[in-house]
């Protein structure tokens, strides 16, 4: 494409009095062969801008080029209509400025930033505008967690289709092992139960909610607002699209194993948060090996967690944990001993 082409050359701010601007102004003519080249003591005021505005409108140009001081400087001067393309040479900063006056070097160097200049908008192309019409608003969750079911819910309540995928035969990931939680509400003073059961069934009484449950993703592709989602269903393959996703893959729990020096593994009596839990939610708090009730209690905080050895971050889990199944202790037998070893206890 044939470019109508206008380069504008200041000779103010101390730029003339250092290289010589006839010279710039020939090869821009001559070189080029741009529609026109106007010298201007001083572009940037109204005079200035007034001659190429009216250049653009008369001539029609296409591209405008201002050898001038830096595009850090004088932007809303130097803006014009949308689809016109703007270069901005800078022979202030980058040429006059910061090298000799009247040099031959300088005088090179100027002439060459013009010609860098020139050739970029001759060869740059404006580009086209994305236009959205098969964008999608729909929103697929990854995850059947109590993460993913609350994000579902509050995407459906403010009216979008949700597309959500649980890799197990149910909802509810890790929140369905829970004998109780932390409190949610006041006074936060007892122990509750989970929410996780009132959400899986507010979450089922949704018509615009598409559960997915014992699959998994396939192939996602596409891009932000046209993601095209291929899922596999006991077997059998399920394609949608979708606008934006929510990842909620939930968490699992760090392998004990490599904590050898707490011997877990070795010694029946050392157990998991996530085993002490399942022991709560039986109501049969006892020892695992001999099944004789729990008279004494010690928690070990950060094991696995703020170790360079291991995992570096804080898992935002094990301490209100730890306090809450301590409780559970208390709870089945009121003269146990707890005990809780930490760094710091973080919770919310």
């Amino acid at each position: 494409m044939n470019k109508k082409t206008g380069v504008y050359i200041c000779s103010g701010c101390e730029i003339g009095k250092c290289i010589d601007i006839d010279t710039l102004s020939n090869i821009a003519k001559n070189e080029y062969n741009t529609e026109c080249c106007i010298k201007h003591s001083f572009l940037c005021n109204e005079e200035g801008i007034g001659i190429i505005k009216k250049d653009i409108a008369e001539k029609k140009l296409d591209a405008v080029v201002i050898a001038a001081c830096s595009s850090r400087v004088n932007t809303s001067e130097f803006s014009f209509e949308n689809d016109l393309i703007i270069e901005r040479v800078n022979l202030r900063e980058q040429v006059v400025w910061c090298h000799p006056p009247n040099d031959e070097n300088t005088q090179m160097l100027a002439e060459d930033t013009l010609r860098m200049g020139i050739a970029k908008t001759l060869s740059i192309l404006n580009p086209e505008p994305f236009i959205g019409e098969n964008l999608s608003s729909d929103i697929l969750v990854i995850g059947g967690g109590i993460t993913g079911i609350t994000s579902a819910i509050e995407g459906s309540k403010a009216g979008y289709k949700i597309f959500l995928v649980e890799k197990s035969d149910k909802l509810g990931g890790w929140a369905n092992n829970l004998y109780k939680q932390l409190p949610q509400k006041y006074p936060y003073q007892q122990l509750e139960n989970p929410i996780i059961s009132e959400k899986i069934s507010e979450i089922e009484k949704l018509n615009n909610i598409d559960i997915f449950t014992s699959s998994e993703i396939k192939e996602i592709s596409g891009q932000p607002g046209m993601f095209e989602i291929l899922i596999s269903q006991n077997g059998k393959d399920k394609y949608f699209k979708a606008g934006s996703i929510v990842m909620a893959t939930g968490w699992k729990p760090y392998d004990a194993t490599k904590l050898a020096e707490f011997g877990y593994g070795r010694f029946k009596n050392i157990i998991t948060n996530v085993e002490m839990e399942h022991l709560a939610k039986e109501n049969n708090i006892v020892r695992p090996s001999d099944g004789k009730q729990v008279n004494s209690v010690l928690f070990i905080q950060c094991a696995g967690s703020r170790d360079d050895k291991h995992l570096p971050y804080c898992s935002n889990f094990c301490c209100g944990t730890s306090l809450k199944q301590a409780k559970y202790i208390r709870d089945f037998n009121a003269e146990s001993s707890v005990f809780i070893i930490y760094k710091d206890i973080r919770t919310p």
